[in-house]
């Protein structure tokens, strides 16, 4: 048996995300736990918050907002 020792910044990477930092829609479906496609795929169902901002193309989610969806059910909701 092995036992592996993570450094700081690994550790630091397996973190969940201040409230305050923006996610890409990639660091989002990590997070959600979820394929990017299948990310993708509830984004275009507005099944999925819309972006707290926007960066040229790319959307931009805050951490508490993602984490405010899961903590409410996901795309289950309240039921």
């Amino acid at each position: 048996m092995t036992t592996q020792v993570l450094t700081e910044a690994e550790q630091a990477a397996t973190v969940e995300p201040e409230h305050n930092e923006y996610l890409t829609r990639r660091e989002a479906a990590s997070l959600c736990r979820v394929p990017l496609s299948t990310f993708d795929s509830l984004r275009r169902q507005n099944r999925f918050p819309f972006p707290d901002a926007h960066m040229g193309k790319h959307m931009l989610w805050r951490a508490s907002t993602v984490t405010a969806f899961l903590d409410a059910g996901g795309t289950r909701g309240g039921d």
